[in-house]
């Protein structure tokens, strides 16, 4: 019996990692993630709370890990196990006031396991995406004394998140946890000056290669009121320590001829060379708050509105002039009949949410902000306790203004809930 589950939930994950190595080039295509540690993936990336806007700071759930908030564990069965997994897929359209460009991307979003230690101690543990850098920008440039040259910037890489969580039950109404999270993974990114109308110039590159493995920590608290059978209302709370990441970076700056567009390159000198060099990437604390008011089985509403201090980011010593960020998100779902056995749509669960971000970034004074629609459904699985989530977004980043880029994308989620009975002892065969 035992066995028979756990070969349900290897096949899942072979399969997810099976279409993740078919994607593991293409992560993220975005100039933006050239500033700060990339694009922030939130730990909200579960296909059901994307599709409702994202929202998670007070959503618990005997259904599926929200490892946000690690105090709602405490809504595991005291019986069951959980696992989840999902596949992220995007298009992105780039707009400038001149012209556009149209990138596809694909990845394995996450997968967690949650389950009982004892009534009141549940934990889970899992692997998420913390942030993704991808871009190749060439902005051109024009000199009286030298002509015209060409800056590129080309990065890519990430950070990936792996995580262990506890949450303890205090009482009737309150619960607390924990998240250990071992934050791995490297960024790597060049600049090259060169110049397109002559060849007795020669071209500089600079490559820089950033290696991070560090513990991060984040605490949760959720309140729950119950005022029936039915109702309820949750409050969530969630913090994010401050962190002195430890990382170490090789850099190197060279001259060189070729070099563009898959040329061969010519080293002729290297300028500087410094490798292993240890540094600290300062993370800084993030405050969130969450509410959501449901019926059992029924429907579900809420919001998430969260704040991070981004102006306290720092990286080997030098800010990036970044902002503080924050964010606001409202969603719920709908189920029209939990338990209906004449028609199978009945029993499908109907989502929506927006959101709405203040990025940490400020470009040629301008503010990056981000907003997008989101809408999702849940799909039982006959005679079992698993869903298919699905969660399609719809969104905006930047703007055309002040020379910027505008990306208008689309985000595609399909996320796989199991859930087993595992803890119960068999009385007979």
């Amino acid at each position: 019996m035992i066995y028979s589950k756990l070969k349900k939930i290897l096949i899942v994950v072979i399969v997810l990692l099976a279409f993740q190595n078919l994607s593991a080039q293409t992560g993220i295509s975005s100039p933006y993630s050239r500033f700060g540690i990339g694009h922030l993936e939130r730990k909200s990336v579960n296909a059901r709370l994307l599709g409702m806007g994202g929202i998670a700071n007070a959503v618990s759930s005997n259904r599926f890990v929200n490892p946000t908030n690690p105090a709602t564990y405490s809504g595991f069965d005291s019986l069951s196990l959980l696992f989840d997994a999902g596949f992220n897929m995007n298009r992105v359209v780039f707009k400038t006031t001149a012209k556009s460009e149209m990138g596809t991307n694909a990845t394995l979003s996450y997968f967690s396991l949650g389950f009982p230690v004892v009534k009141w101690w549940h934990s889970a543990i899992g692997v998420l995406p913390y942030s993704q850098v991808g871009y190749n920008v060439v902005i051109p440039f024009e000199d009286e004394q030298i002509g015209k040259y060409n800056k590129a910037f080309e990065g890519e890489g990430g950070l990936n998140q792996a995580f262990i969580g506890n949450a303890l039950t205090l009482g009737k109404h309150f619960s607390v946890g924990a998240n250990i999270t071992y934050v791995f993974g490297s960024n790597s990114s060049s600049s090259l000056v060169y110049f397109p109308d002559s060849s007795l110039y020669a071209n500089t590159r600079a490559v820089s290669k950033t290696l991070a493995n560090d513990f991060i920590f984040d605490y949760g608290v959720l309140y729950k009121k119950a005022f029936s059978d039915n109702y309820s209302l949750n409050v969530g709370l969630v913090y994010n320590q401050k962190i002195n990441m430890n990382v170490k970076r090789d850099f190197m700056l060279k001259s060189m001829f070729g070099g563009v567009d898959g040329e061969i390159e010519y080293v002729l000198d290297t300028i500087s060379y410094t490798p292993s060099e240890k540094g600290v990437i300062v993370l800084p604390h993030k405050l969130g708050l969450g509410a959501v008011f449901e019926k059992k089985n029924s429907w579900l509403i809420g919001f998430d509105a969260n704040w991070q201090n981004w102006k306290n980011f720092s990286a080997f010593g030098v800010n990036d002039s970044l902002i503080n960020a924050w964010n606001v998100a409202f969603g719920g779902e709908y189920t029209p009949n939990f338990t209906s056995i004449s028609g199978y749509w009945k029993r499908v669960t109907y989502r929506a949410g927006f959101r709405y971000d203040q990025t940490y970034l400020k470009i040629n004074g301008q503010p990056i902000n981000e907003y997008a629609f989101s809408v999702g459904m849940g799909l039982p699985l006959p005679r079992t306790m698993t869903n298919v989530d699905l969660s399609v977004e719809l969104g905006r980043t930047g703007t055309t203004s002040h020379d910027l880029i505008q990306e208008n994308f689309v985000n595609f989620t399909v996320g796989v809930s199991l859930y087993e009975r595992w803890f119960v002892k068999r009385k007979y065969d």
